[in-house]
């Protein structure tokens, strides 16, 4: 079974610090290159690139999510979530890893834009990650994100998300953000089953995006166990936890994922 933790749980502190606290818990980690710590220069992301290529730790990277938004209504942010995508695919090869995050957007329900629009915007940003990734053997890990308010896609489309789009893009499911939003989880996995890469794992009471520890939330996990022990055992589950929860929160979230998934 494959289980890595995100960085996020040492959010700012230094890249090759987190990773070497975090292979004594899992055998695998999400880089998170976002916060001071990952703060892009002219020269970009060499010298984390360099300190951890030959660690020995297998990679995937969470590109910066900040005030990043590929579904914009404004081309220059929009153009700027294109440079910190694809950068983010250049450090991704350099440091040997498979995957890479694609967070699609955020659409403001309140506001007069076309939401069709901001998904094309998502599409179209996409088309040009591809075309970068896929002959480099990259993965592209299409998250759902945001809440109620912004969020993108609604379950079903999320689900059919993907239909015609190239296969090195796959699901990437986070249980808290499907929480957030009141899909019922164990559908989607079902619903994307045959093209899921994998989960950020996280818990929340339904009302905001906490990135609690499994458990000490309202998500029902026990469905959702028994649905992930139908997938393939080259999926990738990730503990996605808040800054500043405890370390030992993720040794328990593995020891949990190991008795009830375990493959």
């Amino acid at each position: 079974m494959r289980i890595s933790a995100s960085e996020f749980i040492l959010f700012c502190n230094p890249p090759a610090e987190n990773v070497e606290r975090l292979r004594q818990i899992v055998p695998e980690v999400e880089l998170m290159l976002d916060g001071d710590a990952w703060d892009y220069t002219e020269r970009g992301w060499p010298e984390q690139a360099a300190a951890l290529k030959d660690c020995g730790v297998p990679f995937t990277v969470h590109p910066p999510a900040w005030d990043v938004n590929p579904a914009a209504p404004i081309r220059a942010l929009r153009e700027a979530a294109a440079f910190l995508n694809k950068a983010a695919i250049d450090f991704c090869h350099a440091v040997g890893g498979s995957q890479i995050v694609y967070h699609p957007g955020y659409y403001d329900s309140g506001s007069n834009f076309s939401k069709t629009r901001a998904q094309d915007f998502c599409f179209a940003q996409l088309e040009e990650l591809i075309a970068l990734a896929k002959p480099l053997g990259i993965t592209i890990a299409f998250e759902n994100i945001a809440g109620p308010d912004s969020a993108l896609f609604t379950q079903e489309e999320y689900i059919h998300a993907l239909d015609g789009v190239d296969p090195c893009v796959r699901y990437l499911l986070d249980v808290g953000h499907a929480h957030y939003n009141h899909w019922d989880i164990p559908a989607v996995i079902r619903g994307t089953a045959e093209r899921l890469c994998g989960f950020h794992l996280h818990d929340n009471d339904g009302t905001w995006d906490a990135h609690l520890p499994i458990g000490q939330g309202t998500v029902d996990w026990e469905p959702i166990f028994a649905e992930m022990r139908k997938l393939s055992p080259d999926c990738l589950y990730v503990l996605e936890y808040a800054s500043n929860t405890p370390l030992s929160a993720l040794e328990a979230g593995r020891d949990l994922l190991l008795e009830k998934v375990g493959q």
